[in-house]
């Protein structure tokens, strides 16, 4: 049961992951905004990764007994 939580807790994480890359991949590759909004709507969805691939690590890390 616990594994089943964790693994959840991992593909979700990944999920928001890939939504967000995503949307950030499509603003560069075809800007849908003015240039300032295209590059804070980037910038935004950045950090979003950046700050979703801290909370999976500290958490594969926590769950894992990583120190």
């Amino acid at each position: 049961m616990v594994d089943q939580r964790i693994e959840a807790v991992v593909n979700n994480l990944s999920s928001l992951i890939l939504d967000h890359a995503k949307l950030m991949a499509s603003e560069q590759h075809a800007p849908s905004r003015t240039s300032d909004s295209s590059d804070e709507y980037i910038a935004e969805h950045k950090k979003w990764v950046k700050e979703l691939r801290e909370i999976r690590a500290r958490f594969e890390d926590l769950v894992t007994g990583v120190v």
